[in-house]
């Protein structure tokens, strides 16, 4: 498997992806921004994103990292999910650790940072890549512990020597493509890969009802971070909220039981329709008005 594509930003101009789709490119890997502790968007992401999809192009996304503190990376993480908004790619998210303000780092605590990143954009429904080259996968990361990640390697060679696992390769940083003026960054991808991960299918989606369960025991977190990762896992983030306010803000079974011996609820077959379509046990609800009424 040896499918060609490139990775872009906004230092490659205007594109004509078109053009680029003919040249026979497969893919783009495209800057979503760059971080640190104020990330910037890459201006010309939207742009990029939405050309290159357009003309048929797998599309994958990369920031470019300044982090040296933890919470740098977490604004990091945390903006490049805010520029995503939930979007489909094709291709992972790529964490892009080589610039010097990382390298005087330990190996243990940026491999820790890599890690958190790519943990939390993988709890955020993404599928985590790790772009590095040759001398920082070997020396300065440790891959090992960093094994459940995809890696994109830059090794500008004819053949690469990088003994790790990787899927992605990065060949050339002076390629030629139709349609973008100037060099560009060519890549291979040699496996297969994914972008947003896909836990929607008929066979392991669970249903609203249990979804909301888990949101209240808090296993989807709270807030922007929960609606986006019941976005991004494929489901309906107001429909499970209104069932989660609705668990939220009912009666207990004595309360309710109360209210249907005032007649609040109707009488049968009305009562059991009413009390089960509000969440109720119509069961045992009854059972506690017919102690009381003895």
């Amino acid at each position: 498997m040896k499918i060609k594509g490139i990775d872009v930003s906004k230092h490659n101009g205007t594109i004509d992806w078109k053009k680029v789709k003919n040249d026979g490119v497969e893919f783009a890997i495209i800057r979503i921004g760059y971080g640190g502790s104020v990330p910037v968007k890459d201006e010309k992401f939207e742009e990029n994103y939405k050309n290159a999809g357009a003309n048929g192009l797998k599309v994958g996304t990369y920031l470019y990292s300044y982090a040296d503190s933890e919470s740098d990376l977490i604004k990091e993480y945390e903006a490049v999910i805010g520029w995503l908004g939930g979007r489909a790619l094709d291709l992972p998210v790529y964490y892009d650790v080589e610039d010097k303000k990382m390298s005087g780092l330990s190996k243990s605590v940026l491999s820790n940072y890599v890690k958190t990143f790519c943990d939390k954009i993988e709890e955020s429904g993404y599928w985590a890549g790790i772009y590095a080259n040759k001398n920082w996968l070997e020396t300065k990361l440790d891959m090992n512990y960093l094994k459940d990640y995809t890696v994109w390697l830059a090794q500008w060679t004819n053949s690469p020597t990088y003994k790790g696992s990787y899927a992605m390769w990065q060949y050339t940083s002076n390629g030629r493509v139709d349609g973008i003026g100037g060099r560009v960054d060519m890549n291979y991808q040699v496996k297969e890969l994914g972008g947003k991960i896909e836990t929607t299918s008929s066979t392991n989606k669970k249903s609203n009802e249990e979804i909301a369960t888990e949101v209240i025991q808090g296993k989807w977190g709270n807030g922007t971070d929960r609606k986006n990762k019941l976005t991004n896992a494929g489901y309906d983030y107001k429909a499970i909220q209104n069932i989660v306010n609705q668990k939220l803000s009912k009666k207990s079974n004595e309360e309710i039981a109360t209210e249907v011996i005032k007649g609040k609820w109707g009488n049968q077959p009305e009562r059991q329709k009413r009390l089960e379509k509000a969440g109720y046990n119509y069961s045992e609800i009854q059972k506690i008005v017919n102690e009381r009424l003895k």
